[in-house]
């Protein structure tokens, strides 16, 4: 039970951590810093890197995203523990 629990709560979980982040000036400020980079690569770079660098740059992005899901579950999982 306790899995779909969480698996229930997992599109809220995206949602309010993406609320969180945009509160936080520190992921505001590395935020703006990766648009600056990412500028400058595209202005630099030809077509066929700028689609590596995307592809590459869509990998970690969905890497991180399952850690964050992941540590978040686990968070849960940890809380659930100590209420029992």
């Amino acid at each position: 039970m306790e899995k779909n629990i969480l698996e229930a709560f997992q599109p809220n979980i995206v949602e309010r951590l993406g609320g969180v982040y945009w509160l936080d000036d520190g992921y505001r400020e590395a935020f703006e810093r990766e648009k600056e980079l990412a500028n400058r690569v595209r202005e630099t770079f030809s077509g066929e890197q700028m689609d590596m660098v995307e592809e590459y740059h869509s990998a970690i992005s969905a890497t991180m995203g399952i850690c964050e899901l992941l540590a978040y579950r686990q968070g849960m999982k940890d809380m659930v523990s100590i209420l029992k």
